[in-house]
């Protein structure tokens, strides 16, 4: 195991890591993302609760400490460290509720340990600097803090994983952790489907102690982050991967954003004009941790929306012509790559079109008679390599298990589902059941309702109907 903000769920590329719709795959440039780092209460669903104080004491439990807040002072060394559950050093509160967080997952079958808790400002330091050399400074801000703005100094944060050395988001230690850590004052600090409102990518083993009070107040409410408990800035056009986009009949383009309890709030209006966009997706396609839209025109051209802090889009960038006829699915097919997008053209061929400076650059061949399926991006299995699922004119659904190099495992492909030709429109939302989720909202041709299908260990569980008069609608995946 490694000493790391980011650990391994189940690849040795830290990009492997599950992504989120798709915050949280490409490399970003979270230095530019200032504003964006807290997000309105009101994203998941709190309508008009007040905020709470945001902390800056360090050694109170619930401190917040992020890439806008640094610890003060920026050395702060703990006056209570212990030698905790596993070996390492944690502050004497943390190492206590720790030990009864294992004790109640053995007892659940699912023992855990420690790979990871304190780290001083010089040894963050060391750590933080080892990532921009491996892998540049844009990816390394995603997956570690600058020394005075990591959790772990303040002996609080610890990183847990299965005890047998496997990887962790999907398992069910993982599984075991999203769902009680809070009763022993733990949240998991940087949940899936987040990452435009903490800056990280999902880690679901990095466990944070704040008290259980903050804790059992955070999962009452359904507020996924601290960053949401403590402020109530503007909100962005989609704040979070488990908000909806669709385009009215009248061109319209409205945000649906996620209370994170299986629900969809108030809509609020994106911008209008609208109309000419035949498909789009929401996706972070410039890797600055805020999501964008890519949108297709009636008259084939493709469009690059670029997110912001505030609410609205930014002025479309042409991405280019010609796209009439294919079936688009962006999204981060290759680990440790920018967001790219898998097209299927008329011919039946399937191409991936790398993301190069925000453009697309040249395409290559990744499959043959594909006919006239449509696809979804998703990582089905959680080894933290992104695969698609096919939906067949005949109502089938295949699993095509993606390598994360840009190919497919050669395999037979598995049967995800049947009678699925009745769907008419498949969007992948992580974080919209709760943090950890994973799962997509489906909508029905004949009546137009919308269904959420829980993806839970590599199959989908029994669908939940969220709403209904979605017929009229242009959804973005």
């Amino acid at each position: 195991m490694v000493a790391a903000d980011h650990l391994l769920p189940c690849s040795s590329n830290p990009a492997a890591v599950g992504r989120r719709r798709w915050s949280a795959v490409a490399p970003r440039r979270l230095a530019a993302l200032v504003a964006v780092v807290v997000a309105a209460l009101q994203l998941v669903g709190i309508g008009g609760a007040v905020a709470a104080t945001p902390i800056s004491d360090p050694t109170n439990v619930q401190v917040l400490v992020n890439k806008q807040r640094p610890l003060n002072p920026l050395r702060y060394v703990p006056p209570d460290l212990v030698w905790g559950p596993g070996g390492h050093q944690m502050r004497s509160v943390t190492s206590s509720a720790l030990g009864r967080l294992y004790a109640g997952a053995a007892a659940a079958g699912s023992p855990l340990a420690t790979v990871s808790a304190y780290r001083s400002y010089d040894q963050q330091a060391a750590l933080f600097a080892s990532y921009v050399n491996q892998y540049g400074l844009a990816y390394a801000e995603t997956i570690s803090a600058h020394p005075g703005h990591s959790e772990h100094q303040t002996g609080l944060a610890v990183d847990v994983g299965n005890a047998d050395g496997s990887c962790f988001g999907n398992t069910p230690g993982g599984r075991w952790v999203a769902a009680n850590a809070w009763r022993y004052g733990f949240i998991v600090r940087y949940p899936n489907g987040y990452t435009a409102i903490t800056g990280y990518t999902w880690e679901p083993w990095h466990l944070r102690y704040v008290g259980p009070a903050l804790a059992a107040d955070m999962r009452n409410r359904g507020i996924a982050t601290m960053e949401q408990y403590f402020s109530t800035p503007p909100r962005p056009a989609f704040a979070t991967a488990a908000d909806l986009g669709a385009i009215d009949p009248a061109g319209t383009l409205w945000s649906y954003p996620a209370t994170g309890r299986g629900t969809l709030g108030a809509r609020v209006a994106v911008g209008t004009g609208w109309g000419g966009v035949t498909s789009g997706a929401v996706v972070d396609w410039n890797g600055d941790g805020r999501l964008d839209v890519i949108g297709r025109h009636t008259d084939g051209t493709l469009w690059f929306y670029p997110g912001r802090s505030t609410p609205g889009l930014g002025a479309g960038v042409l991405l280019g012509t010609g796209w009439n006829g294919w079936a688009i699915t962006p999204g981060p097919w290759v680990n440790g790559r920018a967001t790219s997008i898998i097209a299927r053209g008329p011919d039946g061929v399937l191409y991936q079109y790398p993301n190069v400076g925000n453009r697309l650059g040249a395409r290559t061949v990744i499959g043959r008679g594909w006919g006239t399926m449509t696809t979804t991006m998703v990582d089905v299995d959680g080894d933290g390599r992104q695969d698609l699922i096919a939906k067949r004119t005949d109502g089938l659904l295949l699993l095509y298990r993606g390598n994360g190099a840009g190919g497919f495992v050669p395999e037979a492909r598995a049967v995800l589902g049947r009678g699925w030709n009745g769907i008419s429109s498949v969007s992948v939302v992580f974080g919209f059941a709760g943090a950890g989720s994973t799962g997509v909202l489906a909508r029905t041709a004949v009546d137009g309702g919308l269904s959420y299908y829980p993806l839970i260990g590599g199959r989908f569980a029994p669908r939940i109907l969220v709403g209904s008069g979605w017929s009229t609608y242009r959804i973005l995946t």
